[in-house]
């Protein structure tokens, strides 16, 4: 065998002893889809729908499922929940560069 070759199947091997479960053994029952769609600017005034929201989107991207085969519900709330997450942190940077000046 040559080089190429072995190191070829050494990935391919490596590769599949890093993978999430089998499809088979993927059957879904713990991913939810049941969250109703939740706009950025009301999971940034409620961080702890946020959190929920979160979790399920985790739960999603871990399932190692391709994108387009989500709900869209859930591909919105997890946009959403990024962009809302995103703003808490900007806020809380200003926030904190606010108090470092003195204002």
């Amino acid at each position: 065998m040559t080089k190429p070759l072995r190191l070829g199947v050494l990935a391919l091997v490596l590769i599949g002893a890093g993978c999430s479960p089998s499809e088979e053994t993927q059957n879904g029952d713990t991913l939810r889809s049941d969250i109703p769609l939740r706009s950025a600017q009301y999971l940034f005034d409620n961080p702890e729908a946020a959190v929920e929201v979160k979790a399920m989107c985790d739960q999603w991207k871990a399932s190692q499922r391709p994108l387009a085969s989500w709900p869209a519900v859930v591909t919105e709330n997890c946009n959403n929940e990024n962009a809302a997450r995103s703003r808490r942190d900007r806020r809380e940077r200003t926030e904190h560069m606010k108090k470092q000046m003195g204002i």
